[in-house]
C-alpha cells in the first residue's frame, strides 16, 4: 500500500484552523506564533504548529510508503480497515501520546479516501482496536557525535551559497550585492564558532535526510541579532555549510526534533506568558 504524502491529499480536514486551536490547548504548553512573523498568514494563531503537523504527517507517510514490511508500516503508520492514525510527536500536559486519527470518507463524491476525525491520547475510545499504537516519530541519525564541537573547523561553501538563488534571497538585501560577501559569510560562520565554545548551547540540531546537522546563528549586520542560520553537515572531523536557511526556517526545522531552547531561536516565537494570558481570557469568556 502507498499513501500520500500530502496531509491535504490523503484527508479532507474541516475546520483546519480551529482543529489546530484546540491540539494547540490539548498539547503540553508551547509557543506556536512568531513574536514578528516574516510573512502574514491566514493562520495567524499556530502556525508553528500547522507547518509541524504537516511536515510530521509527510516524514510518516513517506517512512510507511519506504518500511519493509507491515509490522514496520503498523508501527509508523497504522491504517488498517476503517481508521487511519500516526504518533504526532507531541505530548499532553499529562505526558500521553498524542494521534491524528483518520476514518474512512463514507460520501460516495468524496475526493480523499479519508476524513479527519480526532486529535487524542491513548485513551480514546477512537484508539479501541488500534494496536499495536503508532510509535513516535524516529529519526536514526548515522552520526555517533551528536555533540556540535566547536574546535572542529568549518568549511563554507560560499560558491554553492552564492550560486543559489534561494539562499542569496535570504540574506540581508543590504548586503546581497557586497563586494566581499563570500568574506562575510566565512566570517559570521567564524564568529558563531568561537560563540559556541562558550555557549554550546548555541549549535541547535536538525536531521536532514537521515544525517545529523547543525544550526548556527550567523551574524551579518549587527552583532546582537542573527540575520539567518547556517546549516552544517557533519563531516569527517569538519563541518561544511553549504545552505542558509531564515530564522523561522531554523525554528521549525529544528522543532522537528526537539522544542528549540537556544535563545536565538527561541526569541522568535511568543512567550509563555503570552499564552498563559489567552488561556485566561478564553476561560473568562465562558
Amino acid at each position: 500500500m502507498i499513501i500520500q504524502t500530502e496531509l491535504f491529499s490523503f484527508a479532507y480536514i474541516p475546520a483546519w484552523y480551529e482543529q489546530l486551536y484546540e491540539l494547540a490547548q490539548f498539547a503540553m504548553p508551547e509557543p506556536w506564533r512568531y513574536r514578528s512573523p516574516e510573512f502574514k498568514s491566514q493562520n495567524d494563531e499556530t502556525p508553528i504548529l500547522e507547518r509541524y503537523i504537516q511536515q510530521i504527517f509527510r516524514k510518516q507517510a513517506i517512512d510507511f510508503n519506504y518500511a519493509p514490511d507491515q509490522i514496520k508500516q503498523d508501527a509508523i503508520f497504522f491504517i488498517r480497515n476503517n481508521i487511519a492514525c500516526f504518533n504526532t510527536g507531541l505530548l499532553t500536559s499529562k505526558l500521553r501520546n498524542i494521534y491524528m486519527v483518520f476514518e474512512k470518507n463514507k460520501r460516495m463524491d468524496a475526493m480523499r479516501q479519508w476524513y479527519f476525525k480526532a486529535f487524542v491520547d491513548e485513551s480514546s475510545p477512537l484508539l479501541k482496536y488500534v494496536s499495536p499504537l503508532p510509535e513516535r516519530p524516529a529519526y536514526p541519525i548515522k552520526q555517533w557525535n551528536t555533540y556540535f564541537d566547536p574546535d572542529w573547523e568549518i568549511r563554507v561553501n560560499v560558491d554553492h551559497i552564492l550560486s543559489d538563488a534561494e539562499n542569496v534571497a535570504r540574506l540581508p538585501e543590504s548586503i546581497q550585492d557586497a563586494w566581499n560577501l563570500p568574506l562575510l559569510l566565512e566570517t559570521a560562520v567564524e564568529m558563531a564558532r568561537r560563540r559556541a565554545r562558550i555557549d554550546w548551547s548555541l549549535a541547535v540540531p536538525q536531521a536532514f535526510q537521515s544525517r545529523l546537522q547543525f544550526l548556527l546563528p550567523m551574524y551579518l549586520t549587527r552583532m546582537d541579532k542573527p540575520d539567518l542560520a547556517m546549516a552544517l553537515s557533519v563531516m569527517d572531523g569538519y563541518y561544511i555549510g553549504h545552505t542558509c536557511l531564515t530564522l523561522e526556517m531554523a525554528y521549525q526545522n529544528a522543532r522537528l526534533l526537539a522544542r528549540p531552547t537556544a535563545r536565538w531561536l527561541a526569541d522568535l516565537v511568543e512567550p509563555e506568558s503570552y499564552y498563559c494570558v489567552q488561556e485566561e481570557n478564553l476561560f473568562s469568556r465562558n
